[in-house]
């Protein structure tokens, strides 16, 4: 299943650039997805958006999963052992994605959000049979840093769709901060949708070393989908602290 789906935002924008284009109201529904057949088997994942946007299924989300596990799943032992930690979670796609695909042997997986999200994480984690693999956490990033989080540092930062509110900028900025250590690396995808969602970028790259995935090597050979995100405005970084 392709959840990119044929309502993406147009590229033309005739009313100018900082306007979208409302999206369709999406009903309660259960997905499944291989993310074309990345995984032997499907996740599940409820969809409803009356908590709020957090809800749906956005196509930052399946960006990041299909990339990580293009470079994590399979044979790869590089996520063994690890402290990960989603930001803005949602439903918990790009998280249980990862554990479902990924040999994640030994770490410890968090997937976290506001209040609201906590009971659909919650159920997508039960739906998969995940428990014993993936942890729910509410983090909130106008608040201290919970404590499972904090106490040991953080190996892997996973975020998709984290920009889209600007007032949110600068508390999602301190939270990477925050969360970010010596050895830490951030993979964070997001769709521009506005002029505005490009200032974040922009601050976030005067505090840390931000480079482009599609600027690695071997990123061309390993993601055949570098067309689609591009035609649909996303973008893939990778982010570590600065020496």
């Amino acid at each position: 299943m392709d959840l990119f789906g044929d309502n993406s935002d147009s590229e033309v924008e005739p009313f100018g650039a900082d306007l979208v284009e409302p999206a369709p109201i999406l009903k309660p529904r259960t997905i499944e997805t291989t993310f074309n057949g990345l995984l032997s088997s499907p996740i599940k994942l409820h969809e409803d958006l009356a908590k709020g946007c957090g809800g749906q299924i956005w196509p930052a989300g399946e960006t990041l999963a299909k990339y990580l596990l293009r470079h994590y799943g399979g044979d790869s032992a590089g996520l063994r052992g690890k402290r990960i930690v989603e930001l803005g979670a949602g439903g918990g796609l790009v998280g249980l994605a990862v554990a479902a695909g990924c040999d994640i042997s030994g770490s410890e997986l968090y997937i976290t959000d506001m209040e609201d999200m906590m009971e659909m994480m919650t159920r997508n984690v039960a739906l998969n049979g995940l428990d014993d693999k993936v942890k729910v956490q509410l983090l909130d990033w106008s608040e201290p840093m919970p404590e499972p989080i904090s106490q040991k540092p953080v190996d892997f930062i996973l975020a998709a769709d984290c920009v889209y509110f600007e007032p949110a900028f600068p508390l999602l900025e301190k939270t990477l901060i925050d969360l970010i250590g010596e050895e830490t690396v951030v993979f964070f995808c997001f769709k521009k949708r506005r002029r505005a969602d490009l200032t974040f970028m922009k601050s976030i790259k005067k505090r840390l070393n931000v480079r482009e995935a599609r600027n690695d090597p071997d990123y061309a050979k390993a993601d055949t989908d570098h067309a689609t995100y591009s035609r649909e405005n996303l973008y893939l970084y990778i982010m570590t602290r600065k020496k």
